[in-house]
């Protein structure tokens, strides 16, 4: 071992080295190129082996060269940790006006895409010390890639009841329409996602079947983007047609009463949150069309910024500007469902009394 060099990535591998725990570090040399052989087959330079290494399964990061790992770098504990407890903080939020506030369909939504945040997260952190195995990697990219499609689904059901609280009359489909429709894609978003994951989890199946699996994966990701374009396109027509119905009694965009800004600033924080998930979206479309060797999936400091940056930012407005907050208990409730595009008027007034708060308020809406 005298005269040997410590290993660094790249290194020459011409040249013996010693690893981080002592061990020296070899190529097999073939017609003058270096190359290493495992489980029947040849890799070029840049994927070392300790000599005593038998199985990827007794890999850590100083036998092994990080090419034979899930990732190209080492997570790093601290972030990942730190953005699984502050989606906690969110979950414990949500769970508090969830009790509160009684809009089940929302908070139920936005709890599951939290505890898949966590848990994805969480998985991360392990994968630091588990980097050549299947298990956390996967964990990880299963939950992070599905749990946004719960808090669309919370941004949907939130939809109907805006619609009702503006006039049905402005928007070009009933409330019942636009829950089902983007639930439905959300639906088969997942699915796309779920079936795609669970197949790229399977090590039993060739490279090419695992390789499919991911490519249901971005065709999931590429069909939510889509969802949430035509649904940004359709929120901008409804809220265009409130905004120059200037005359309509009731309306409420056009005041300027306290309850009506601060329910405008309801509507903006969930655009918002809105175009934050689009954005995460945009990016693991990018991210896993290339496969898990990609370069966007390898590398860190992107992957934290437009995955789970975008996430925190989408989920502290939702959070902060919780549904329930500005629609009241009977107004969510009221999901206008009954409301047909011909049918006969229907009012959400809500017998007011000098305990109601002020938040709870409804306004009628003449249809």
């Amino acid at each position: 071992m005298d005269g040997l060099q410590q290993c660094t990535i790249p290194q020459q591998y011409n040249i013996p080295c010693i690893g981080s725990n002592g061990a020296v570090l070899n190529l097999t040399e073939v017609n003058s190129i270096n190359i290493t052989q495992f489980n029947g087959e040849i890799y070029p330079a840049g994927f070392w082996l300790a000599s005593n290494i038998t199985s990827i399964a007794e890999c850590t990061v100083g036998l092994c060269s990080l090419k034979y790992a899930n990732v190209d770098y080492v997570p790093n504990t601290g972030s990942n940790f730190l953005f699984a407890v502050i989606f906690a903080f969110f979950l414990l939020t949500q769970l508090v006006f969830w009790v509160w506030r009684r809009t089940h369909s929302f908070s139920f939504a936005m709890s599951c895409g939290l505890i898949l945040e966590i848990l994805g997260y969480l998985a991360r952190v392990i994968m630091k010390h588990n980097m050549f195995s299947q298990t956390p990697f996967l964990i990880q990219i299963i939950c992070l890639t599905i749990a946004p499609v719960f808090f669309t689904a919370g941004i949907y059901l939130t939809l109907s009841r805006v619609i009702m609280h503006y006039g049905p009359q402005h928007s070009r489909l009933t409330p019942k329409t636009y829950t089902i429709t983007f639930i439905c894609s959300d639906f088969i978003a997942l699915v796309l996602q779920s079936a795609g994951g669970g197949i790229a989890d399977q090590g039993s199946l060739s490279a090419s079947t695992r390789n499919g699996g991911v490519h249901l994966m971005v065709a999931g990701l590429s069909f939510q983007v889509l969802s949430i374009l035509i649904f940004m396109a359709l929120c901008a027509e409804f809220f265009w047609r409130v905004k120059k119905d200037r005359t309509a009694i009731g309306s409420g965009w056009a005041t300027r009463d306290a309850a009506s800004r601060h329910f405008k600033l309801f509507i903006y924080a969930f655009a918002i949150a809105t175009f934050f998930i689009l954005v995460r979206s945009l990016f693991r479309v990018a991210e896993l069309a290339h496969g898990f060797s990609g370069k966007l999936a390898n590398d860190q400091i992107t992957f934290m910024i437009l995955e789970g940056g975008m996430m925190i930012l989408a989920t502290t407005f939702l959070t902060a500007f919780p549904p329930g907050q500005f629609l009241g208990r009977d107004e969510w409730k009221n999901s206008g469902w009954g409301y047909k595009k011909n049918g006969s008027a229907l009012s959400l007034e809500k017998p007011r009394s000098d305990t109601t708060p002020e938040s709870e308020r409804l306004q009628t809406v003449p249809l």
